[in-house]
């Protein structure tokens, strides 16, 4: 799935997520994962291939998370988001919810 600049994106389920850096700058990255089973949940972020954050494994008796990350990209980078995870109870369909966004600037 590509994802659009400064537009919200609601999703269920796992998946990897692209962006196209249009022009060099400090973007943001926001993630919120909601209801969340207690499971093997990852998130990862990647730039032009190579992990550049994955974020903190939650714990049993978290079910949201939220996480914010900016980083200088020059034009053309590709970012992907990856949300996998080692648990089956988190690849049926309505177990894992969350949103990202990317922005330009902090």
């Amino acid at each position: 799935m590509v994802l659009l600049l400064q537009k919200p994106y609601i999703n269920i389920g796992l998946g990897t997520y692209t962006f196209t850096v249009p022009s060099a700058g400090i973007y943001r990255i926001s993630t919120q994962l909601t209801e969340v089973p207690p499971s093997g949940l990852s998130v990862v972020i990647n730039n032009n291939g190579s992990p550049v954050y994955t974020a903190a494994t939650l714990s049993p008796t978290q079910i949201a998370q939220q996480f914010y990350y900016s980083q200088l990209y020059a034009a053309n980078d590709a970012i992907s988001i990856v949300v996998s995870s080692s648990a089956g109870i988190d690849s049926m369909l309505n177990n894992v919810k969350y949103t990202l966004q990317i922005m330009q600037g902090y």
